[in-house]
């Protein structure tokens, strides 16, 4: 999943979170030591599936449940981030209901 998810963020996002995690320091979020990307998963995936801050963080549904796995898993233990669980796309698939 990770090398996947690796993949999946250097299409989608890193165009504004950047290739190092650390975003525009502004208005795009860091991932680079972010609580929110170490901290519960199912938070993670939320945004994810349902975007936030008012669009700036679009939704990426059009993703399938692997694709968002993978690049949740690979964020979480990405630059300094060590979370050490994987996101299952069936985490991904329960969530969109």
């Amino acid at each position: 999943l990770v090398a996947r998810g690796e993949k999946v963020y250097a299409s989608n996002c890193v165009a504004c979170h950047k290739a190092d995690g650390k975003g525009d320091g502004q208005k795009i979020k860091a991932l680079d030591g972010s609580a929110v990307v170490t901290g519960d998963a199912a938070a993670q995936v939320k945004i994810l599936l349902e975007g936030a801050a008012g669009g700036a963080m679009p939704a990426w549904k059009q993703l399938s449940d692997t694709d968002l796995a993978a690049v949740l898993t690979y964020t979480r233990s990405a630059w300094s981030n060590t979370a050490a669980d994987a996101v299952q796309p069936a985490e991904v698939k329960a969530a969109r209901k």
